[in-house]
């Protein structure tokens, strides 16, 4: 990512989600004239909160949770009227038993049939004797939990899961997955909560999380108002067409007037932004970019006539025997976003193109039947349903995307006066907070303070859910 020696005095945004409006902000009040593209007819990208009649939704659960308190401040400085703080519920749907998210192996041996608990113990203490005589390879996902949980876990969760939600064999998708997101349990601590259970309530990493009254999307809101109230502009329904070299600054087609500026930053997908360059990248580069794929959602939200009775904010339904892999509950995050009955919304993952894609699976009839059999509501209570679909909601890490992402990213960050980030403009599962950090870095790499990557700590830990 590299820029200028001096600092820009236009920017053009792509993209106006958590990341290119926190860029745009913070460019916007140092004095920079700036321009966010947005291809949606709102701003959030899938930080958004979707408002359709008497629907009042997130797309999927979202909470926003920091280390850093300096971006805490930031939310809170965006939405003076307060945050919810929330005590986190979720759980795993498995062999019509539920089971505490995060998946921890003694919660799974308690709560098991004897029997299947027994088998799953041996397996994992089975693996750890192995692993001291002939280590598994953990390259990829499945060699990776399998080496940690045992293979009777994994093949009972870790592995129908994960196949469900990115549509590939785990044993073709990259470890890195696995190490960013699965917490792993010490034997001893392991045995000791199995065969004596604390009475305390178990706690997760991050069990606590805020959540804007109104909505996640109140975040995006707040963010592209303060844009517009430093001078700037968000052009949603907005798709640019090509890039070009415009001197030492970018010319930005887009239906009508093309645009111009000094400096660009682009948080749309990677592979996206590539294919607009064009020759501003070299071949290599197109072609690491047109191996990248990103996993598609189309939730199916339910409008109910009473309220769900369960307390969960999220629900992961691993089994086959439901084709969505989570639901969640919106008035669990906001008691206020239905006055009258509630909603449930269920998450499909797929591919762009697919029968779920384009409808001709019967999604409506699976999320219907799925919360009845999960004892959500009963048929005669949904009233109406709607769709809504996102063609890039999660970066593919299948085997070998290290290494051809960074092609990509070393070509990009050889393009003076544009910079790359965010979820999609990095290929990287980040979370809330980490899309607003890197909006900040981006901006500062413009103002001439030092790199995205200089600023921003990249480390494993950086990335974990927790």
């Amino acid at each position: 990512m590299s820029r200028g020696s001096t600092s820009p005095r236009s920017v053009i945004v792509l993209g106006a989600g958590l990341t290119g409006l926190a860029a745009a902000d913070l460019l916007a009040s140092e004095g920079v004239r700036v321009t966010v593209l947005e291809r949606e007819d709102h701003p959030g990208g899938l930080a958004a909160t979707v408002k359709q009649g008497a629907f009042h939704f997130d797309l999927g659960p979202h909470r926003y949770h920091t280390t850093k308190p300096e971006l805490l401040d930031l939310v809170r400085e965006l939405l003076p009227d307060g945050l919810l703080l929330k005590e986190r519920i979720s759980r795993i749907r498995l062999m019509d038993r539920y089971f505490r998210y995060p998946l921890a192996l003694g919660d799974v041996l308690k709560r098991m049939p004897p029997h299947r608990g027994a088998a799953m113990m041996l397996s994992y203490l089975g693996e750890r004797l192995r692993n001291v005589v002939s280590p598994r390879r953990e390259d990829d996902f499945e060699g990776w939990v399998v080496r940690r949980f045992g293979r009777r876990l994994y093949d009972i969760y870790f592995g129908p899961y994960t196949e469900k939600l990115w549509g590939i064999p785990p044993a073709k998708l990259s470890a890195d997955w696995a190490s960013q997101r699965i917490t792993v349990p010490g034997l001893t601590g392991l045995i000791r909560e199995t065969l004596f259970p604390s009475t305390e309530k178990v706690r997760s990493l991050v069990s606590t999380f805020h959540y804007p009254k109104g909505g996640i999307g109140r975040i995006s809101e707040a963010l592209a108002a303060r844009v517009v109230a430093h001078g700037g502009r968000v052009l949603c329904g907005t798709e640019p067409r090509a890039i070009t070299r415009t001197g030492d600054g970018f010319r930005v087609e887009v239906a009508g007037n093309p645009l111009e500026a000094d400096g660009l930053v682009s948080t749309i997908p990677v592979d996206r932004y590539v294919e607009l360059l064009g020759g501003l990248v070299p071949e290599a580069a197109h072609r690491s970019a047109e191996t990248l794929s990103f996993r598609a959602v189309v939730f199916v939200a339910l409008r109910l006539r009473n309220r769900v009775e369960a307390g969960d904010h999220w629900i992961y339904a691993s089994e086959d025997d439901y084709l969505f892999n989570r639901l969640s509950i919106p008035e669990n995050f906001d008691s206020d976003v239905s006055p009258e009955g509630s909603q449930v919304v269920f998450e499909f993952s797929c591919q762009v193109g697919d029968g779920i894609w384009t409808g001709s699976t019967d999604i409506l009839r699976s999320a219907v039947e799925g919360g009845i059999r999960l004892g959500l509501f009963v048929r005669e209570d949904v009233l109406e349903s709607t769709v809504v679909k996102a063609s890039h909601a999660y970066p593919v890490y299948d085997l070998g995307y290290a290494s051809r992402s960074s092609t990509v990213l070393d070509a990009l960050d050889a393009l003076e006066g544009s910079v790359t980030c965010g979820r999609q403009g990095l290929f990287r599962y980040n979370n809330m907070d980490h899309s607003i950090e890197m909006g900040r870095c981006a901006a500062l790499e413009h103002l001439g303070t030092g790199t995205v990557r200089e600023r921003f700590t990249w480390t494993s830990d950086t990335w974990a859910d927790g």
